[in-house]
């Protein structure tokens, strides 16, 4: 029964994510695909739309294993933008209540969140998936540092520019800091992983 709601849920989760993404870039410009946040919401209203687009050609490799197990990585890597947010960014944001904050930082990395666990299967993943889906949020952490040390292409509304992020601020608060946080960050990620891992697993065991 839950399967026909499923075409209109991913529809609204990209029209969601699209009006997120555009209303970051008309604001602020191109340079925002330089934030984890922008790029991860990007990467779901791609993968989004390459669900709809097998969807609609009622094609079943849009629920096939492997394309699944990819898609717990899209969910982790969207949920990393929810969380690092809330817990380390929202309260030094000063323009909090806007329409694409919500959109990016909260309502599409959830609404994304349910669309795995409610409408995915539950046993597709392997064990070491937790680990292949640390895979972008390292790349893009190598990255940033990368454009702040040696680049350093402007970073639209960012303090720290050219550093996205604060605790990426290498020249500010130093080697030792910068990467104790990414470590912090890097565990709770690989520990979330494992979390969702789980679930998905027990659910399943629930369900057979």
């Amino acid at each position: 029964m839950k399967e026909r709601f499923i075409l209109p849920y991913r529809s609204l989760l990209f029209l969601l994510a699209f009006v997120g993404v555009y209303l970051e870039i008309a604001k602020f410009g191109w340079g925002m695909l330089m934030y984890y946040t922008v790029l991860s919401n990007v990467l779901v209203l791609l993968f989004t739309g390459y669900l709809l687009f097998l969807m609609r050609r009622s094609r079943k490799d849009w629920s096939s294993a492997k394309l699944l197990r990819v898609k717990g990585g899209v969910t982790m890597c969207i949920m990393i933008t929810c969380v690092v947010y809330h817990f380390l960014l929202a309260s030094k944001t000063t323009d909090f209540h806007r329409l694409e904050n919500y959109l990016c930082h909260y309502i599409v990395p959830l609404g994304f969140l349910l669309d795995t666990l409610i409408f995915d299967k539950t046993k597709q993943y392997r064990w070491y998936d937790p680990i292949a889906w640390t895979l972008l949020p390292i790349i893009y952490m190598v990255f940033a540092l990368f454009n702040g040390l040696v680049t350093k292409l402007p970073i639209p509304d960012s303090k720290d520019n050219p550093f996205p992020y604060f605790f990426l601020n290498v020249n500010k608060f130093g080697w030792a800091y910068v990467v104790r946080m990414c470590l912090i960050i890097f565990g709770a990620y690989l520990l979330s992983g494992f979390i969702f891992y789980g679930i998905k697993l027990i659910w399943g065991r629930k369900n057979e």
